[in-house]
């Protein structure tokens, strides 16, 4: 765990100095979302935890890196199945919205309060101390979301769960073509 954390914060400290590599292709975004579902159904068994991957076949391309992307999807399904209990549920989907391709992850958990909401994509917050975590994953997450010049979205209510919404735009919108 702990060479885990180190390596993210590796990552975010290279991201922010601007010597981190980026190598953005033209690719299909369901191939690194769905590795990392498979990563994540046999722990999501494990805690009793119900993960539903809502297949779409029919995605259009977008520019990015691979790696980064993949990060990017570990570190929001390790959160969701970290904060939902046995008996929750995590629903992953992915869709074409417009010009871009949004990436949805919601689950039933604890959720996170008003208050720290604005600050969960900050490099060291944690809104809850009693699990474990850096509070790192979402800010490099952020980070790697921006590059791509996407958007990353977490809308959250106490109780009720969180969904992450990840929005990149697709290979033919012009957007990335510039930076590649």
């Amino acid at each position: 765990r702990l060479s885990g954390i180190v390596e993210e914060l590796l990552d975010f400290s290279r991201m922010q100095s601007g010597r981190m590599d980026m190598r953005f292709e033209r690719m299909d975004i369901l191939a690194e979302l769905e590795e990392a579902v498979v990563l994540y159904r046999e722990k999501a068994e494990r805690d009793g935890i119900e993960l539903q991957y809502v297949e779409n076949d029919n995605l259009p391309p977008i520019l990015g890196d691979r790696d980064r992307l993949k990060q990017v999807f570990i570190n929001i399904l390790d959160n969701a199945l970290k904060y939902s209990g046995p008996g929750g549920k995590v629903r992953i989907e992915a869709a074409e919205v417009g010009r871009h391709v949004q990436v949805v992850i919601s689950d039933c958990g604890e959720g996170i309060s008003k208050t720290d909401l604005p600050h969960i994509k900050q490099k060291f917050y944690r809104a809850n101390r009693t699990r474990p975590g850096s509070g790192i994953g979402l800010a490099l997450a952020d980070e790697i979301v921006m590059r791509h010049k996407g958007y990353l979205d977490i809308d959250s209510e106490q109780g009720v769960g969180t969904t992450v919404t990840i929005t990149l735009p697709t290979a033919d919108s012009g957007i990335l073509s510039a930076q590649t």
